[in-house]
């Protein structure tokens, strides 16, 4: 204890004070007028204790020292508090130590059919638990995820936060992202139902974009936003049944940690690591060949990394022309992309 004292981390009441009351009418006066000692803003004493009288005559203190805790000094900065969530309907009739008011369900639904214009989707979680919780379990530059994102929620709140975070001025503030997960709850009775695409994904492009006369979010807000649906192939059917479409997003996924918006034409730039053009090329042939022998020139590439579905061939071809590629297997790309270590741009 002394060290933690030399150290600062004690915290002693400014104004220390010791009363003792001598009758029950004085502390009943005491507990009228409020001047007994206070949790927060409850008072610790009260009318309605059962063993009141047990405080006649003791001597009660007001105020407690405080352990003052570190930044530096925590295993886990993010670990989350216990929190009491305190009901609209019960705001402002107790405190409670990091609690913060939370509506309910209602609220969920409220603020789906402003952004839908009708009840799209039932029992959605309010939006004002969802940031709070989010507002204690994370930091400005966090990822968040949510497996079962359901009409989409957390990403709104997350964009609220990020928003908030902006307004204050700080250079790292508002840079929470979120992956949301669902899928479609289709039926036999309901086929083409998607809530995934039709309610998820739809509630933040309108969020982003604004709604019900909120304004929406900056670019520095809210970034983007991209929508994908994972297809289940098996290994043996990858050669029938995935395109270049595919490749091109899970590399742009591995490679550059971002979704991209697919270019049109043979040749697919996904992007740039340091002075390294990195390509897909689903087709070789002459047109695709030429293309690529003058892509250093025209882009101002020192280098090449082409996935293609013959790299042999192409790297050949292109070293005949006097350009230096590193070209990859596009089929080892799909059924290898989430390996660790493989096909690079080094």
């Amino acid at each position: 204890m002394e060290e933690f004292i030399e150290l600062g981390q004690i915290i002693f009441p400014t104004n220390p004070r010791v009363e003792t009351w001598v009758t029950m009418d004085a502390l009943l006066d005491a507990i009228e007028k409020g001047d007994v000692p206070k949790g927060g803003k409850s008072q610790l004493l009260r009318k309605d204790l059962p063993d009141l009288e047990y405080w006649v005559g003791r001597p009660v203190g007001f105020g407690r020292p405080q352990f003052k805790r570190y930044k530096v000094d925590l295993r886990n900065q993010t670990q989350p508090l216990s929190s009491w969530i305190v009901p609209t309907f019960e705001d402002g009739d107790y405190e409670a130590e990091n609690s913060f008011v939370s509506s309910t369900n209602q609220e969920g639904a409220r603020i789906v059919a402003e952004i839908f214009g009708d009840r799209a989707f039932n029992y959605a979680k309010p939006l004002s638990l969802i940031k709070n919780l989010l507002a204690q379990a994370t930091r400005p530059n966090d990822i968040v995820l949510d497996f079962f994102a359901g009409s989409g929620t957390t990403g709104q709140a997350v964009l609220e936060l990020n928003a908030e975070d902006a307004s204050t001025g700080s250079a790292r503030a508002g840079q929470r992202r979120f992956i949301l997960c669902s899928s479609t709850e289709a039926t036999t009775k309901e086929p083409d139902k998607n809530l995934c695409r039709d309610v998820c994904a739809e509630r933040m492009r309108r969020v982003m974009r604004g709604y019900g006369g909120k304004a929406g979010y900056t670019l520095e807000q809210s970034g983007e936003f991209a929508y994908l649906q994972l297809d289940m192939v098996e290994a043996a059917d990858v050669h029938f049944e995935i395109d270049a479409a595919h490749a091109f997003q899970l590399l742009a996924l591995k490679r550059l940690g971002v979704i991209c918006a697919e270019p049109q034409g043979a040749v697919m730039r996904l992007g740039r690591v340091e002075d390294c053009e990195l390509l897909v090329c689903n087709e070789v042939n002459a047109e695709t060949i030429e293309t690529l022998a003058a892509w250093p020139q025209l882009h101002g590439a020192a280098r090449l990394a082409i996935y293609s579905t013959r790299p042999q061939t192409l790297s050949e071809q292109l070293a005949t022309r006097g350009v230096e590629a590193n070209c990859y297997s596009l089929m080892d790309a799909l059924l290898h992309g989430q390996a660790a270590s493989g096909s690079g741009a080094a």
